[in-house]
């Protein structure tokens, strides 16, 4: 009996639910409102692009779900499928549409528009507020294509092409020339190449050793060709035209071009720069830049101008001031000028590029020559510490104010003697023996004074 009574309950329940789609059949449709944010929002069918309305919109739907767009200026359209059995009010959410990109496949596709030309490459952002809608697009080695925008896109807008039976060669670095097999020039890479059927080819480059492949139609495009660099090294320098020279050889002028097997030893030379020696090998950087050094020459003034300028000693006359000399290290000089004392003074590598003397007043001393000899001659003039060699004895000097001079002699001990205006015309010295300089040659001293500019 319960039973019976079960059976009975669930016949009655499953009529009252035929009875609810029975009575939506007869009347032909549930009511759904849909509404958007922000609202007034176009609605269409999307299989027709029917309009509907606007949002807020009463729907009335039968049983069987539809596809509907939601469309706003200036937002991402949106679609949504709307059933009898969803709730009686759907809200869409559009989304403000300031970026749209235009994608591709192969990415980096060309664009162009009719009238305009290039206006450059995928991935590329959209303006809408442009009147650009129709693109040309295009990629080596593929087909080309017409591609109008829409007008509510619902997000990003991809354009697929279609391959061609080509493919794009690509190589590192750039603008390799691609050859047949049969050495026929085919152009520069990046190049499509027609790939029907397998098809050997080789890549040059100045600089880079030759690359043979192989394509056909099913290679993936685009197909790159690493090339591998020849050891060339460019020499620059700065300043240019610098003499190249290795194991005394000279090669040629900065610069200079040269294919590098083992490491290798070269100097840069330049007239008026410090010589510059480098070590290039196979691993070199393809472009090798040298900075050299200027010479430390400097230009001497004195005050007033026009003073005779020697060497330490009045030997080796240089020029009349304003003189440039090259100084590379601790040099003495003396400057003479009638009417003003003879002023010694010494430079260095390390001074300014330009030096001004001041000169004083001769009072009422008058210059004189006094010769000065030894006791035995033949011995050699140095200035104090053996700084630079003036001369041998018997020699002339200018005095005209104290001198100092240092004599040296083989066998016979170093003298220091000083001269002066009221010296004797002709002054010896005599040198005494040197027991403990038996057998050794006394060589000229390099230049070791402090600068006094």
């Amino acid at each position: 009996m319960g039973y019976d009574k079960m059976k009975k309950s669930s016949v009655i329940h499953l009529s009252l639910i035929a009875g609810f789609f029975l009575s939506l059949s007869l009347t032909g449709c549930a009511p759904v409102t849909l509404s958007s944010e922000p609202a007034g929002a176009s609605v269409y069918i999307k299989d027709n692009d029917h309009l509907l309305g606007k949002t807020p919109l009463r729907v009335n739907l039968v049983a069987n779900a539809k596809e509907l767009v939601v469309r706003k200026s200036g937002y991402f359209s949106k679609t949504v499928v709307v059933s009898p059995i969803d709730p009686e009010s759907i809200n869409v959410q559009l989304v403000k549409r300031e970026k749209v990109l235009l994608l591709s496949n192969p990415e980096g596709a060309e664009l162009a528009v009719e009238g305009v030309g290039r206006v450059g490459r995928t991935p590329y952002r959209i303006d809408y507020d442009k009147p650009w809608r129709t693109f040309e697009v295009s990629a080596p080695g593929y087909a080309s294509r017409s591609f109008t925008l829409p007008e509510d896109p619902e997000g990003d807008i991809m354009v697929d092409l279609n391959r061609e039976d080509t493919v794009l060669v690509t190589s590192n670095p750039h603008n390799a020339e691609v050859f047949t097999a049969s050495g026929q020039p085919l152009g520069t890479t990046p190049l499509a190449v027609p790939a029907e059927e397998t098809r050997q080819l080789e890549l040059r480059k100045e600089g880079y050793y030759s690359k043979s492949f192989e394509i056909d139609k099913d290679t993936s495009s685009p197909f790159m060709v690493e090339m591998e660099r020849e050891p060339i090294v460019i020499v620059y320098s700065e300043p240019a035209g610098a003499e190249v020279v290795h194991r005394g050889v000279s090669l040629g002028r900065t610069p200079f071009r040269q294919l590098v097997k083992d490491d290798m030893d070269i100097e840069l030379k330049l007239n008026r720069y410090e010589t510059k020696n480098i070590t290039i090998a196979p691993d070199s950087p393809r472009e090798v830049n040298v900075e050299l050094n200027p010479m430390p020459y400097v230009t001497i003034r004195s005050k007033p101008a026009g003073a005779e300028l020697y060497r330490s000693g009045g030997i080796e006359f240089l020029g009349t001031t304003p003189v440039e000399v090259l100084v590379d290290r601790d040099t003495a000089f003396e400057m003479h000028k009638d009417g003003y004392d003879i002023k010694p003074f010494t430079l260095s590598s390390q001074s300014k590029k330009e030096v001004v003397v001041p000169l004083k007043e001769a009072v009422g001393i008058l210059e004189k020559v006094v010769l000065i000899d030894s006791t035995p001659s033949g011995a050699k003039v140095y200035r104090p510490g053996g700084a630079e060699f003036i001369g041998k004895t018997p020699l002339e000097q200018h005095v005209r104010g104290e001198r100092t001079f240092e004599l040296q002699l083989d066998g016979f001990k170093t003298k220091i003697v000083t001269v002066a205006p009221d010296s004797a015309d002709s002054v010896v010295f005599a040198l005494a023996k040197d027991e403990s300089a038996r057998n050794v040659t006394v060589s000229d001293p390099l230049l070791n004074t402090p600068s006094s500019f």
